[in-house]
């Protein structure tokens, strides 16, 4: 390693540890990173714009302010009064019925789009049934990390493999599903050890459900049908903009443009409900993992790791599958993913013999890893900001405790998986 990729290491070691450590809020240490960065110049200033993942950007900004047209129908706290009536005010069965649609829907769209859209409805259950929503938090987080990792589509990792490799949507159901159902299960027996007591059915919590006034729809009826017609075309762009060749933050951007047109709601107000922490951090964020990378860390611990381990496949799916989900709960997954694709493919190619089982142990490793620690993946951020304007703090050290439990029998699930299956 030379000077430079030292210095770079240092900096950016130092501001994960200011991250955790919460002396300071987070995004004024990842401003204080890349500030560092820029004034001793490692990286130019216009290369580290260019390392901000704008489609994340912009669909964060897009689907925020569609949820802010959302928030004022009514519709989110209709929808949970309805949740709580069908579950009779049972606070488990609500947290296993929001998570697992959560999961569903994160197999089909992004998803931070998905935790958007079902975060809100699951803080207002919690809220009806007057219990601890911090099982509801976590649940959310958890499930649409899992989900995502099921299909092509589901996490962007997972498109640059199936991109690399020529893997198709039904590859990746049929090779990652069974383990995706497989860390649902494990997901749902470890929250069950945590938060099934205090989940339990209570007096209370069934006296609210039966004699809490059931609205007849959203309070916004005029609203709620235009902004449900917009959302609905958003989603279905989001659902084919692979065939259509439109980003995702081109359809969430063009959708939130057609809302604020069609919807009559103050913009000033609704731009208020854009989490602009979340953004100038995942901003900032961007451009010091990017500045990691291009330094070329990334690419010499990948290399270390074939060195290594050399030509023992079982060996190297293994550490694939547990290095890719630790140092995806550390850094952004894309770029790791990025440096691993050309080894994974250079012995993929000269093995001698079938070795896909290399591409779903990258793919379950890069994928479940954003459950280990706050910063693991954007949808954790995005419920935590979510959570915040709600005065609910969910704080790096208490995300990490319930994370890394998550991750390593996630981690031990799937590789039991991969060996039983393909070893």
């Amino acid at each position: 390693m030379n000077s430079s990729q030292w210095i770079g290491l240092l900096i950016f070691l130092g501001t994960y540890i200011l991250i955790v450590s919460e002396r300071v809020h987070r995004l004024k240490a990842a401003l204080l990173g890349i500030s560092a960065v820029l004034l001793i110049q490692l990286v130019e200033q216009t290369d580290a714009f260019s390392y901000i993942d704008f489609n994340t950007i912009g669909l964060l900004i897009g689907m925020m302010i569609l949820v802010g047209i959302i928030r004022k129908t009514g519709m989110i706290q209709y929808i949970a009064i309805k949740a709580v009536k069908v579950s009779a005010g049972n606070p488990w069965l609500l947290m296993v019925m929001l998570s697992g649609l959560t999961a569903i829907i994160s197999a089909l769209i992004d998803n931070v789009t998905t935790v958007l859209l079902i975060g809100p409805i699951a803080l207002a259950v919690a809220e009806v049934l007057k219990v601890d929503p911090v099982p509801f938090i976590f649940a959310e987080i958890f499930s649409s990390n899992i989900g995502g990792t099921a299909t092509l589509i589901g996490d962007p990792p997972n498109l640059l493999i199936g991109s690399a490799a020529g893997l198709s949507f039904n590859d990746f159901v049929l090779n990652l599903g069974p383990a995706v159902l497989l860390s649902l299960a494990v997901m749902y027996g470890i929250l069950y050890l945590w938060y099934g007591k205090e989940l339990r059915p209570s007096d209370l919590t069934i006296h609210i459900a039966e004699n809490f006034k059931e609205p007849k729809g959203p309070q916004n009826i005029g609203l709620t049908k235009r902004v449900l017609l917009v959302m609905l075309l958003v989603l279905t762009g989001f659902m084919f903009h692979g065939r259509l060749g439109i980003e995702a933050a081109t359809i969430a951007l063009a959708g939130a443009t057609l809302g604020l047109l069609v919807c009559p709601v103050d913009v000033e107000e609704i731009l208020k409900d854009v989490d602009w922490v979340t953004i100038l951090f995942f901003s900032s964020l961007f451009m010091l993992v990017g500045t990691i990378e291009h330094l070329g860390l990334i690419r010499l611990l990948a290399d270390l790791m074939v060195t290594v381990v050399g030509s023992h496949l079982k060996i190297l799916s293994v550490l694939l599958i547990w290095s890719s989900g630790i140092i995806s709960a550390i850094v952004d997954n894309v770029p790791y993913t990025a440096a691993m694709i050309p080894l994974v493919r250079d012995i993929t190619s000269l093995s001698g013999f079938q070795s896909d089982f290399l591409w779903w142990s990258l793919a379950l490793g890069a994928c479940l890893g954003g459950n280990g620690t706050l910063v693991g993946a954007s949808a954790n951020l995005v419920m935590a900001g979510i959570a915040e304007k709600d005065g609910i703090k969910i704080d790096f050290k208490a995300f990490l405790g319930r994370g890394c439990v998550m991750l390593f029998f996630t981690l031990l699930v799937s590789t039991l998986y991969v060996f039983f299956r393909y070893l």
